[in-house]
Order: C-alpha cells, then sequence, then structure tokens
C-alpha cells in the first residue's frame, strides 16, 4: 500500500497565511491543459448570504458577486452555476457560487485526487475490504470484499461510473480508515483554499454535514486536471474492468459513463469541445455536473451546475452555459 501524506495543522495555518499575504499572482499557473485526441436524500437550508466572499477566496481571484450578464440562463430551477476561463483566470459566469451545497458524487473528484497525489503506481492491486453500502438505489459496481484489482480500475470505476462502493474501496487502501481518508480529503481542500467546505465521505451519499460550493468544486477539479490520468478517465465512454474475485476467478464487467454528453444521450453544445467531466445526483443536492472544455481556440474552461432540477434542467442549462460563456 502507498504511504500517506500527512499534512500537520502547522503547515495549514502557515500555508493559509502565505495565501492571505501574497494576493493573486500575475504570472499564468503552468498547467497542462488542452484538448487530448479522444474525445438519498437530505436538504440543506444554511447558505451564505449572496454577493458575499471571505477575504481568503478573494485573494485567489474570485469572483466577490454573483456575475450573470454573460448568460439568459434561466436560473430558477438552478442552485449554483459558474464558468471559469483557466488561461485567462477569468470568472465569466457566477450564479451563487459560494453558497454550501451538497455535491452528490462530485465529492468523487477530491477522492480521486487524494489517491492521484499519494500513488506511486496505478497498477498497484487493491484487495478490496469491507464496502458494503446498506443504501437502496446507490450507484454500485458490485465490489465483495476479497475482491483484487488495480487502482487504476478502481478510479475509473469511481470517476466514470460513479460507483460508490469503488470510492469506499480506495478510501480504505490509502487511509487505513474512511475517517483518515476523510481528514485528508478537509486538509487537502483546506490547502486549495476551499472554504466552504466539509466532507464526511468518499462518495458523496448523504450527510448533513458534508458539503461544498461551486467554487470549491472548481479549485478541486482544477487541481485534479494536472494529473494526465484523471483527464484520461473523465473523456471514457466505455471501460472494461477486469479483476478477480475472493475466490480468485477472473472476472469482467463493461462500466459506461455517466456523462450523456460522452455517451450521446444529450447532443453536445456548439462549437464547444467537451472533453469530460464529473456528475452527481440525489433527491435533495439535485442533479450536478462539473465540465473541462475547451473553446474553439483552443483555450480551456471550467463549467458548474449545481442543484438542477432534473436531467433535462441540468443538460439544457450546461449547454446554453457552453454556448454563451465559452468563447
Amino acid at each position: 500500500m502507498s504511504g500517506v501524506k500527512c499534512i500537520k495543522t502547522e503547515k495549514l495555518l502557515f500555508l493559509a497565511c502565505l495565501i492571505l499575504l501574497t494576493g493573486c499572482a500575475t504570472q499564468k499557473p503552468d498547467l497542462p491543459y488542452g484538448s487530448l485526441d479522444t474525445n438519498s436524500d437530505f436538504s440543506l437550508d444554511t447558505q451564505t448570504e449572496a454577493g458575499k466572499l471571505p477575504f481568503f477566496a478573494d485573494e485567489l481571484c474570485a469572483a466577490a458577486e454573483d456575475i450573470t450578464d454573460s448568460s439568459t440562463i434561466d436560473t430558477s430551477d438552478l442552485k449554483a452555476a459558474c464558468v471559469y476561463d483557466i488561461s485567462g483566470r477569468k470568472v465569466v459566469y457566477s450564479y451563487r457560487a459560494n453558497d454550501r451545497l451538497y455535491p452528490a458524487s462530485l465529492t468523487k473528484i477530491m477522492t480521486a485526487l487524494i489517491v492521484l497525489e499519494n500513488c506511486d503506481d496505478l497498477n498497484e492491486e487493491v484487495t478490496v475490504g469491507d464496502v458494503n453500502i446498506r443504501e437502496q438505489g446507490v450507484q454500485l459496481f458490485g465490489l465483495k470484499e476479497g475482491d483484487v484489482l488495480s487502482v487504476r480500475k478502481l478510479l475509473y470505476a469511481t470517476l466514470v461510473n460513479s460507483s460508490n462502493d469503488a470510492a469506499l474501496a480506495l478510501a480504505l487502501n490509502y487511509g487505513d480508515s474512511v475517517d483518515h481518508f476523510v481528514e485528508m480529503m478537509n486538509s487537502r481542500a483546506l490547502e486549495l483554499g476551499c472554504t466552504h467546505t466539509h466532507f464526511v465521505n468518499p462518495h458523496g451519499l448523504p450527510n448533513e454535514d458534508h458539503y461544498t460550493c461551486a467554487y470549491d468544486l472548481y479549485l478541486m477539479f482544477n487541481e485534479a486536471l494536472k494529473h494526465e490520468e484523471f483527464v484520461k478517465i473523465i473523456q471514457t465512454v466505455k471501460y472494461e474492468i477486469e479483476y478477480k474475485d475472493s475466490e480468485g476467478e477472473s472476472q469482467s464487467k463493461e462500466i459506461t459513463s455517466t456523462n450523456s454528453y460522452l455517451t450521446g444521450a444529450y447532443s453536445k453544445p456548439g462549437e464547444v469541445s467537451i472533453i469530460g467531466g464529473k456528475t452527481g445526483s440525489t433527491a435533495s443536492a439535485g442533479r450536478c455536473m462539473i465540465l473541462y472544455a475547451d473553446a474553439k481556440d483552443g483555450d480551456p474552461y471550467i463549467l458548474v451546475v449545481m442543484g438542477a432540477g432534473d436531467t433535462d434542467v441540468l443538460y439544457d442549462s450546461m449547454t446554453k452555459l457552453c454556448n454563451d460563456c465559452v468563447k
């Protein structure tokens, strides 16, 4: 098992102070962005005051208030929506970007980031622990205790098919316990400047103390995109996972992306190139999606929609944001 990067409290305090004092850098970050060849139920009423943003986040070049004049998107059935121009370090569109919301399976972005930052070899084999999830109707790969498969295959199941048991298997492998892994998630989120985030599990299933916001998701996703394997996985439509069960017998299962742009269930927007992304959904979180897309000139963008009333609203809203804001 790979070693865990321990993050001390003193280091976190130092990093937070350093960011506050230095402000926004004038030089664009060195990010490996660009098109690749291939194309439960709970509620949360507490929200931040509209238009307000803590100084810490403001120093990270976030918008301090809503910016909605770049699109005529209907926000009446959404909880948040944002568009970020990565190269230009510009907030193109921002609607309630800092409201605390439930992320559902968008949580798995941070789960994957922790694993990618701590894994030396994605071909390392993992013996699955107790990943029994008793909630009804949740997305599962069907893993059983004693199954053996690689870290890479678990990441594909987690990000492509949004398998909650795969995310749990990764957490047990890299954190020794779910609680320890969640500590790693929260510590890393704080390092990234996610001031409206608190995780309690690695998959995003219901918990009233598990929340984030659209802006924080942008920060996490932006960091995850620095990993080539992450970008490769999130644009995958189908993937065959071969593994051994607890009896040593070979098994195989094909998974399909939950991203309906990639599967063709929804038409891709205009001249925007959809590279990939992550979806999430629970009854109270609504339908959520974060996308990595390229404009016609190749400039990369990150788009976030949270709390859509249904799947049609989610994709209609995201398509309009792409067509209106990705230039």
